[in-house]
């Protein structure tokens, strides 16, 4: 996971977890957008020009392949899997300070990266009781809901600089937060009973304005059916357990902190 750390840990095991930001630290590279070793990550675009000058089109799909990044209006996206995590990202440090494991279902009770559960996100009931002042619920709200997506994709796209490239049945990763929830989670539900990995879809993007903010949200057009790979399968779920493990570690190492500075506290009170 993105948060944790890697002291000690060698690169070979961060390639196992397919987490670009330990590949990164592994590595000795501290670049947030830099290339990721395991899996790439689907993103939409939202940067406007490259260190070189070269112009780029915002709410495009981006993706990382073969040394650059390649950009698409549209993408072929064949989902394998979808899982739930949550996370809190810290603006300051510019990395997440908390991340859960990921899950299948929302029921879990998400153990994260620092001892606690989903990121210290409250239910509804408890924030109401605290006050929408309450440290504890400013706190709360931090934490968002991803859902996590593995996949391959297919696309007809274009280099920085403007050379096309075309992709086809590249694994990835793909996350749906905050505004890209929403379309994510109707796009599963009107599949109904039909199994996820049978599926494929279009993906474009629509473009939103609240106030000033301009962004862009995921839009999922249902295309042909699909056959899995089950090669393609096992990897993405190793890569999950991989990812779940180190999140554990981590979690156990923290709650042992916090009993250790607890320990602490209380001998002081005596002393």
């Amino acid at each position: 996971m993105g948060e944790l750390s890697v002291m000690g840990m060698s690169l070979s095991e961060a390639l196992k977890t397919g987490d670009k930001d330990l590949i990164l630290k592994a590595s000795g590279q501290n670049e947030v957008d830099q290339p990721k070793a395991g899996l790439a990550r689907l993103n939409i675009n939202y940067e406007t020009d490259t260190d070189d000058g070269h112009t780029l089109k915002k709410g495009t799909w981006k993706v990382y392949y073969d040394g650059e990044f390649v950009y698409a209006d549209s993408v072929h996206f064949h989902p394998y899997l979808r899982q739930y995590e949550w996370s809190v990202w810290d603006n300051d440090e510019g990395k997440f300070s908390s991340r859960s494991i990921q899950a299948e279902s929302l029921d879990y009770q998400f153990p994260d990266t620092t001892g606690g559960n989903k990121c210290g996100r409250l239910t509804k009931s408890d924030e109401e009781t605290l006050g929408a002042d309450h440290p504890k619920t400013l706190a709360s709200r931090l934490a968002t809901c991803n859902q996590v997506f593995y996949g391959v994709i297919s696309m007809e796209g274009k280099n920085a600089e403007g050379n096309s490239v075309v992709i086809k049945d590249y694994p990835v990763v793909v996350y749906f937060k905050r505004s890209g929830f929403r379309p994510a989670r109707e796009a599963i539900q009107k599949l109904e009973k039909t199994p996820l990995h049978t599926v494929t879809f279009n993906l474009t993007t629509q473009r939103q304005k609240m106030g000033s903010v301009v962004y862009f949200t995921p839009v999922f057009t249902r295309d042909k059916d699909a056959d899995v790979n089950i090669d393609m399968l096992v990897m993405f779920e190793d890569t999950i357990k991989a990812s779940n493990t180190m999140v554990m570690e981590q979690h156990k190492e923290a709650i042992k902190a916090k009993a250790s500075e607890q320990e602490i506290d209380l001998a002081a009170d005596f002393a």
